[in-house]
């Protein structure tokens, strides 16, 4: 790990005071001593680049399809290659999908990954979408001045075994399910067996 944590900043930047929100984020962490990577800021945008590459022969299509896989791949490149750890602005009334995909990116290889939101929009039954929120293990900072200690948390946390812990316990829950039809027997087996927010490793 580098001596100054590098944080991945994923969230919303379509409009001022998304890209405001992301800054002010990437500020706090840089403040408290993490360097950042911010896609707006330390990236490639569409349309500063558009320009240049219509001047250079370049049509809308193929502009815009060159533009699609350099930003792909260098933002991959940042949060897989580079990034020690990731934050994932889940602020909106749903969360933005590209920030969605770097959050399972950074899930999937491990990577130390931090949720935040302060938006009561988009919540289902007074939770956000289990899909994402896992991603996080269940917790949700809900001010950004938590984010420092909670990167700190999960870069000291060892790596690698949610992936696999979750689809261990994927594993047990469709085979009880498909063996078990009874409702309070399937609710006493998940409370046995998913009652913590941490997968369990297999």
């Amino acid at each position: 790990m580098n001596a100054s944590p590098r944080v991945y900043c994923a969230g919303p930047l379509f409009n001022a005071s998304e890209r405001a929100e992301m800054a002010e984020i990437a500020a706090h962490l840089e403040r408290d001593g993490f360097s950042t990577f911010l896609p707006h800021r330390d990236g490639l945008e569409f349309a500063k680049l558009k320009p240049a590459l219509h001047a250079r022969g370049l049509g809308e299509r193929e502009a815009s399809l060159v533009l699609a896989r350099a930003v792909f791949s260098l933002d991959t490149f940042e949060l897989l290659r580079k990034a020690d750890a990731v934050v994932v602005n889940l602020n909106g009334r749903v969360p933005d999908e590209g920030a969605v995909v770097e959050a399972a990116l950074a899930w999937h290889s491990g990577k130390a990954l931090v949720l935040y939101k302060h938006d009561a929009r988009s919540k289902l039954s007074g939770e956000d979408n289990p899909m994402v929120t896992g991603l996080g293990r269940f917790s949700v900072c809900a001010h950004i001045a938590e984010l420092p200690a909670a990167i700190r948390a999960e870069l000291a946390r060892p790596r690698g075994a949610d992936a696999a812990g979750t689809v261990a316990l994927g594993e047990r829950v469709a085979a009880f399910r498909a063996a078990h039809s009874d409702e309070a027997a399937i609710a006493d087996f998940l409370i046995a067996s998913a009652g913590r927010a941490t997968p369990v490793s297999a």
